[in-house]
């Protein structure tokens, strides 16, 4: 009998795993800085507005109907990945969230229930954004199920091609006059059906080299262990995921209901703009859920703690890098993603440049107390976000005689930084509490890594004006502005390492591992 061990293909390092994520991720940026500079231009602010909220409200419907699932599906994936029995009975939990997320949707088209829901919004949006909503989030799925084996490289070389094929079709329908809301829904299908497709074959492909067979069938007492399983570490998720749909879908409810869908696209467009600032930072996520749940399996605190003072600092550099300049250069941002209609959103966007920063601190945190299947502070931490953060969303969004300052998309914005800097933070406190991790270093890293990054974006922004290359929205002045900020950024970070979370040593070894790397190439 041969040994099972030698059948299995050795697991790529996490450097090399996160290179291909990123490297993915470098290859979707065209498709969605495509994407996000065509739509806005292609449907105008109130219909990019209603397609965004219609596809919120349904986004986070199929999160709520998740339960944390997917998170429980992913981190049993990666601790136990023979059991090929997991994906059988996860397959049975999707097709429930796809029956009752389409459900829902047909039920919005009822005039009564649909105008409460979906204010000013035409209702037949509901049943393709509910369907866009679900193949989205089953996208997310099979992608986990791809990292969790161990199997990222090709996962995002197959993600990477699709995305290609995706920026590509988008461009002949505008260019050709054809894009409008119907076509774009008939590319997006398209676009995640392939990459769905894709992240099969490659999952089909892993399991047949280790000789493992899918198990849909499974028997009466697997069934029973699967569900103690996922209920005991999802049913305190229950909670939270309840007031998390609550509260988003709420809080875009708000807005749509006292500003319209003007103000609904211009906070859209500034949420597509923040995102494209937390795509670098993303890559690295899921791969270090995958450590933390393994590290966690093995009781291996310190373990933990490690791979979060080596990774956390460094990530939040890189997201502050982008959200600096992005700042800086909001005008130009508002201009390149959605052209002249979309100049009142230059506030938001400059806001919400903030957002990714902990965002990638949140990620993190939150990945800590799902390894180690902490769920019941996720929960409390919802109820409690929930309170303050309803709180602020009304106070900022709310007429003046309703008690509020009625702000608009500025104000859903101020909201969406501040309140996810206190949540994050706060996780970052509790998981310091059973971590070897360090609270007031990771919030001093916070604050003085910005007094490095801000500057310098505000100071090659007002040269590249003094220059004379254009005004504020001029493409060529934004392109030399970034190059000069890059050149400023990577000195700054070598003459002081520790903005990365390293030490001089630390700085010397990785120069020293590339120019090693650089030699046998």
């Amino acid at each position: 009998m041969k040994n099972s061990a030698a059948q299995i293909p050795a697991t790529p390092p996490l450097a090399r795993r996160y290179a291909f994520k990123l490297l993915a991720n470098v290859a979707s940026v065209p498709l969605y800085l495509l994407m996000e500079a065509i739509l806005p231009r292609a449907l105008g602010p109130s219909m990019y507005g209603n397609y965004s909220f219609a596809t919120n409200f349904f986004q986070q419907l199929s999160g709520f109907l998740d339960m944390g699932t997917s998170t429980c599906f992913y981190n049993a994936l990666s601790r136990r990945q023979e059991e090929t029995g997991l994906i059988g009975f996860y397959m049975r939990i999707s097709l429930a969230v796809a029956a009752i997320t389409l459900f829902v949707s047909l039920l919005v088209l009822v005039p009564p229930l649909g105008k409460l829901l979906m204010p000013d919004v035409p209702l037949w949006l509901a049943p393709p954004a509910a369907l866009w909503a679900f193949l989205t989030w089953w996208g997310r799925v099979l992608r986990s199920m791809n990292d969790a084996g161990g199997v990222t490289v090709a996962s995002e070389m197959a993600r990477t091609a699709t995305s290609l094929f995706s920026a590509a079709l988008l461009i002949c329908l505008f260019f050709g006059g054809y894009l409008n809301i119907g076509t774009l829904f008939a590319q997006q299908y398209l676009m995640l059906a392939l990459t769905a497709w894709a992240y099969w074959i490659v999952t089909r492909r892993h399991w047949r080299a280790q000789e493992r067979i899918l198990h849909f069938r499974l028997d009466k007492e697997q069934c029973r262990s699967y569900r103690r399983e996922f209920f005991s570490y999802s049913h305190p998720l229950f909670v939270q995921s309840l007031l998390s749909f609550f509260m988003l879908t709420a809080e875009r409810w708000l807005l749509q209901w006292f500003d319209g869908s003007a103000q609904q696209g211009f906070f859209a467009l500034s949420q597509k703009v923040s995102m494209a600032c937390f795509l670098f930072v993303s890559a690295m996520t899921p791969l270090l859920m995958r450590e933390l749940s393994i590290a966690w399996g093995r009781n291996d605190k310190e373990g933990m703690g490690r791979l979060l003072d080596r990774f956390a600092p460094p990530l939040y550099v890189v997201a502050a890098y982008f959200s600096c300049f992005t700042l800086a250069e909001g005008a130009a941002m508002s201009m390149l993603f959605g052209g002249e209609q979309f100049s009142a959103a230059i506030i938001p966007v400059q806001i919400m440049a903030l957002y990714p920063l902990h965002q990638a601190y949140g990620q993190l945190a939150g990945a800590v107390f799902h390894a180690a299947g902490r769920t019941r502070v996720l929960r409390n931490m919802a109820a409690l976000e929930c309170c303050y953060g309803f709180a602020a969303a009304w106070f900022f969004l709310a007429p003046p005689h309703l008690m509020g300052m009625n702000l608009g998309a500025t104000g859903l914005a101020l909201k969406t930084v501040l309140a996810q800097c206190v949540t994050v933070n706060c996780y970052l406190y509790l998981a310091s509490r059973f971590i070897p991790l360090s609270f007031g270093r990771n919030l001093a890293h916070q604050a003085w890594s910005l007094m490095f990054l801000l500057p310098p974006a505000f100071f090659c922004r007002e040269i590249t004006l003094g220059l004379g290359l254009g005004g504020a929205d001029s493409l060529l002045r934004f392109c030399v502005s970034g190059m000069l900020y890059s050149a400023l950024i990577a000195a700054v970070c070598c003459i002081f390492p520790r903005l990365l979370g390293m030490s001089r040593q630390d700085a010397r070894e990785l120069l020293a591992r590339i120019t090693r790397a650089r030699k046998r190439s």
